[in-house]
């Protein structure tokens, strides 16, 4: 998250803006965090969690992640809808070391449902 968000600050700073320019730049890092990162965050949070259970990579993480994958993201879109929000005042009014912090403690809901729908509780695929 810190190169993303630092990234995101080179391309279009919002620190050293001003009024409405910080506002207009907030924007974009909202919706690139929640297109570019979720994604990448689903991808290797099913991964991780399979190979953290014990899975095995081929017989089981990598199946479960063609079946579980777009349903979690699908589900992580929408929570991260539902609290654009949020982040939006975290990256308007948060200096970038901040941010981070601040992103995490709303991603406790975030994880929450994505952790829900990719173990089967959301009709994504189970394998107990």
């Amino acid at each position: 998250m810190h190169v993303g968000y630092d990234l995101f600050e080179r391309v279009m700073p919002v620190v050293g803006g001003a009024g409405m320019y910080r506002s207009l730049a907030a924007l974009p890092h909202v919706v690139a965090d929640s297109v570019f990162l979720d994604g990448i965050f689903v991808c290797t949070g099913i991964v991780a969690t399979g190979l953290l259970e014990g899975r095995s990579l081929r017989g089981h993480v990598l199946p479960n992640l063609r079946s579980v994958y777009l349903p979690t993201l699908r589900a992580s879109v929408l929570t991260s809808s539902a609290l654009m929000p949020l982040q939006f005042l975290s990256f308007r009014f948060l200096p970038v070391q901040l941010r981070v912090l601040s992103v995490n403690a709303v991603d406790l809901v975030w994880t929450a449902v994505v952790s829900f729908v990719s173990h089967g509780g959301g009709g994504g695929a189970s394998d107990d």
